[in-house]
């Protein structure tokens, strides 16, 4: 996929400069659409799932202890097809896997509730018990229970290989210390495809001759500082009555609430770096932090081309109520945009700068472990191992096609911007071990606040540094 994702943007950088003004943001010539099937269909297949031929597990009940939530209510099971590209693609994988392995899935679901997932893990491992064949779990509750020493070290399991495309590398690398890692991304999670983006209003950009985004994004000028000049000062009083209101009435530059966006920081400011002997250093504070925290207020709270409250952001503003060009949302609100009469694309959240060697998404979903009790960590590696790469074979394309499509119609740029996010997801250890009060949230803090950086660093950092320096000592220490 990354790949096809270099040639194709080789491709369209050759174009003319001219080509790339004509006609509405976002569509694609006969031409272009040519050249971008051409490209697939020269695409490397993916490497193929490398398990002993003989493997056969007699019809074992395989059990994935998980959370519920409606955003992903076939997150592992899809019970039977229904005619839904995403649904289907679900069920075709597990159906894959149970022929290969001859196995039978099954999903445990736990409520939303962190507490009560806790509970549920320690209490299986502690108990010595088979219940479950791995955890699929957030972010909050996996990097503590690793720490705690819930999980099976995955240096010590077979099959799983970060060499393949259907793992995360960067998870992998980055959540471990030492020869300790315990913490997966995997295809297997329909939630790790939940990553944030940029959407726009197209109409917009065009009635008010604003460059286009997919142009600056594929000829890599698409930075924090130009979606910044684009949307600071950009505000229309559309009543009239003087006010800027926060009802959808007027129409902003960008609308993102501060609760949702809180982790913007970490695109541009890794919190923490690894030694050459995979433990921790500190980073965060820098020249570069204050600036990117100092340029992030200031527009989201102080320009008044923009509209950042506290809570969460949804669709209304860019598709209900059309009260803003820019917005950040997830890609799985894609769907849910088709419902709207609203033209809207989407490119990747902004580079620091143009030296920035790609755009990249940082981390979301479901990470996957096994329990540090298991008996057989070779059939659980297996299947794991099986369900992300049929999930990389059949969801990964299903929800890219699912989010590309407005209406029947298919925005070619979309699956360009949406596949180089996908690709591109990384992770970092400060921001993941950061905890609700860490650095991980330090954005929301600060910008809420009235401090300088200076005094809000020198507020926070003692208990911040010392809350990962804790969670990296206890991975280290264990066997």
């Amino acid at each position: 996929m990354k790949k096809l994702i270099c040639l194709l943007m080789a491709l369209l950088l050759t174009l003319p400069l001219t080509g790339c003004g004509e006609g509405s943001v976002g569509e694609t010539s006969a031409e272009e659409t040519d050249t971008l099937e051409t490209v697939t269909e020269t695409e490397e297949t993916m490497p193929s799932l490398d398990l002993p031929e003989d493997l056969d597990y007699g019809g074992y009940t395989f059990h994935i202890y998980s959370y519920e939530h409606s955003a992903y209510a076939i997150e592992h099971i899809a019970e039977e097809l229904n005619g839904d590209v995403l649904n289907d693609a679900i069920f075709n994988r597990n159906l894959d896997v149970s022929d290969l392995l001859n196995v039978k899935l099954v999903s445990v679901l736990n409520p939303w509730d962190n507490d009560g997932f806790r509970s549920d893990v320690m209490a299986a491992v502690m108990a010595g018990s088979d219940d479950y064949d791995v955890f699929t779990g957030n972010m909050y509750n996996s990097t503590y229970l690793s720490a705690e020493g819930y999980f099976y070290n995955i240096n010590n399991v077979p099959y799983i290989s970060m060499d393949n495309p259907w793992w995360n590398k960067s998870c992998f690398e980055e959540l471990s210390i030492g020869k300790n890692a315990y913490l997966l991304m995997g295809d297997m999670c329909l939630s790790n495809y939940n990553l944030e983006a940029v959407f726009f209003n197209r109409d917009m950009v065009e009635d008010y001759d604003m460059e286009d985004p997919y142009t600056l994004a594929y000829e890599n000028e698409w930075t924090i500082d130009k979606l910044i000049e684009m949307s600071k000062d950009f505000y229309v009083d559309r009543n009239g009555n003087g006010v800027r209101d926060e009802d959808g009435s007027d129409l902003y530059g960008f609308h993102g609430k501060l609760q949702s966006i809180y982790n913007m920081s970490n695109y541009y400011v890794d919190i923490t770096t690894k030694t050459d002997d995979n433990y921790i250093d500190i980073t965060f504070h820098s020249e570069k932090t204050e600036g990117i925290f100092n340029k992030l207020k200031n527009w989201m709270v102080e320009s008044e081309g923009s509209y950042c409250p506290m809570g969460w952001t949804g669709a209304g503003p860019l598709a209900e109520e059309q009260s803003c060009v820019f917005t950040i949302l997830t890609l799985n609100q894609c769907a849910a945009l088709r419902e709207y009469d609203v033209r809207y694309g989407v490119v990747p959240i902004p580079k620091y700068d143009q030296l920035q060697e790609n755009y990249i998404a940082t981390a979301a979903g479901l990470l996957v472990a096994f329990p540090a009790s298991i008996s057989n960590i070779e059939r659980s590696a297996a299947v794991v191992d099986a369900l992300s790469h049929y999930g990389r074979k059949y969801v990964y394309p299903a929800y890219v096609e699912n989010s590309i499509l407005t209406k029947g119609t298919r925005d070619e740029d979309a699956q360009f911007m949406i596949e180089t996010i996908l690709d591109n997801v990384k992770y970092n250890f400060g921001a993941a071990f950061g905890g609700f009060q860490g650095y991980g949230y330090a954005l929301l803090e600060y910008v809420k606040g009235n401090q300088g950086f200076g005094s809000f660093y020198a507020s926070m950092s003692t208990a911040s540094d010392k809350e990962l320096f804790d969670y990296a000592d206890k991975l280290k220490a264990l066997d």
